[in-house]
């Protein structure tokens, strides 16, 4: 799909969302995959944390370029950006789920509760993330 970050246009990415819960707190982040040129404006606004306008056809927001990984000998390139926590809402939940190795998914908040069966149409988007029991802190689980 189409991407833009700050000025620059990327005409074939692929882009997913996921929650980070590595610092123990849910950061919600984006992944942008492609294959072509690696950008040099992207990698200074890394350096300075500038907060960079990002769109494509499912998420409109602000970043700042939190990590980024380069295959130039086959133009293999990976930006991570993480969204400003103030553009995000603060609200999951974790929904257990029995599917195959799958123990937990954390869903945004203002999900309908749905029945096992539909969780397939919530797997099938690109911005949601499965995440296994045994990666979630022990604080962050419902008892």
């Amino acid at each position: 799909m189409k991407v833009r970050i700050g000025e620059i246009i990327i005409p074939d990415a692929e882009v997913k969302r996921f929650i980070d819960l590595q610092s123990e707190l849910p950061l919600s982040m984006i992944k942008v995959s492609y294959i072509g040129e690696a950008f040099k404006e992207l990698g200074k606004a890394f350096q300075e944390h500038t907060l960079l306008p990002f769109e494509c056809d499912i998420i409109k927001t602000q970043v700042l370029v939190h990590g980024a990984s380069h295959n130039f000998k086959e133009k293999k390139h990976e930006y991570i950006l993480l969204e400003r926590a103030a553009d995000v809402s603060a609200g999951y939940k974790l929904i257990h789920t029995k599917v195959g190795n799958e123990k937990a998914i954390i869903v945004p908040e203002n999900t309908k509760d749905m029945r096992p069966e539909e969780m397939q149409k919530l797997r099938n988007l690109p911005y949601i993330r499965f995440i296994l029991k045994k990666d979630i802190p022990a604080d962050l689980l419902e008892s």
